[in-house]
This record gives C-alpha cells, sequence and structure tokens, in this order.
C-alpha cells in the first residue's frame, strides 16, 4: 500500500497536557508504518460540548501511513490505553482523558462505517482542530464539502461572532522542549 498523508487530532485534559501530548507524538514516531511529518503548536482549549473544570491542550500532527483506516485507528486506540485512557461505553457523552486521539483526515477519503467516519464529522464545527490544523495545511481540502481549512476556520468565526454557535477558547502555547 502507498503511504496516505493523514492528521490527527491530539487531546489531553488530565495531568500535564503539553507533557501527554509530546510522548504521544513520540509513541506514534515510533510505530512501525507510521512516519511523522509535523505538528502544531499545542493550544490551551476551553471544553467543547462537554462540562469540565478541566481545560484542554490540544494539537494536530501529520503523520504518513500504509497503515489502512482501520489498522490506524486501532493503533491510536492502542496508544490512547498505553496512556491510561478508558474508553467508558456505558457513559453519556464526552468524559475527561489524559490522551484523546481523533483520526481526522485520511488522505481524500470519505468512509462512514461503525467504527470509523471520515473525515472526523466535526471538524467544521471545533476551533480547536481548525486552528492547529490551519499550521500544518490551510489549503487542505476536505474531500465532502471542498472547503478549505481555511475557509471552515473562517465561517467557524463568523458564526461564533453572529453568535450562530458558542465562542470557543483556543489560546497558543509552546512544547516547552518537549518535541
Amino acid at each position: 500500500m502507498t503511504a496516505v498523508e493523514t492528521f490527527i487530532g491530539m487531546g489531553s485534559n488530565l495531568g500535564d497536557g503539553i507533557s501527554i501530548l509530546g510522548r504521544a507524538w513520540k509513541s506514534l514516531g515510533e510505530i512501525e508504518g507510521i512516519k511523522c511529518l509535523g505538528v502544531s503548536t499545542p493550544y490551551k482549549t476551553a471544553p467543547v460540548d462537554m462540562t469540565s473544570h478541566h481545560w484542554f491542550t490540544n494539537c494536530v500532527g501529520r503523520i504518513e501511513t500504509d497503515f489502512s483506516p482501520s489498522v490506524l485507528l486501532k493503533a491510536l486506540l492502542q496508544t490512547e490505553a498505553s496512556f491510561g485512557r478508558i474508553r467508558d461505553e456505558k457513559s453519556f457523552g464526552f468524559q475527561d482523558r489524559a490522551l484523546d486521539l481523533d483520526l481526522l483526515y485520511y488522505g481524500g477519503m470519505i468512509l462512514d462505517t461503525p467504527e470509523l467516519i471520515l473525515p472526523h464529522p466535526r471538524i467544521k464545527d471545533r476551533l480547536f482542530v481548525l486552528v492547529p490544523l490551519m499550521e500544518l495545511a490551510p489549503d487542505h481540502k476536505d474531500p465532502l464539502s471542498g472547503e478549505t481549512v481555511s475557509g471552515m476556520e473562517q465561517q467557524l468565526k463568523k458564526r461564533m461572532k453572529e453568535k450562530m454557535v458558542d465562542q470557543q477558547e483556543v489560546i497558543a502555547g509552546s512544547w516547552e522542549g518537549q518535541i
């Protein structure tokens, strides 16, 4: 299989998020079949679509992989578990977590299965994904809508300004020697 450019959303709101995301990024690079190409600035972000007292640290990583989407998803889930992530299927909504890895884009693939939806269905509604994704690929086109990442970011900011959606706080941070 030919290597596919893929974008991974990374988040943490329990523990030292910058350290956790830095170690997770290095861990992904140690998996045979994954080549880490670049990672965005980490951002401190208020929780979105969940109630929590813990802010998140978020970033986006760009990788190349020869894994299929389902094999890559399994690798991401195993990496989350190695950082203590427990997915409680009985709980309603999103929970606090030490590490969350979301497969955002897998090349230009469109996929809708019970285990995985590509592209990630909430990219256009999450500033904590769009802002770091802008650093890596502002002209990347969403295969469903045809919109660029920069266009989606502008549209979300417009919807926030017009109070069509809640405000989302995104504050740039630094890797502080973590990566």
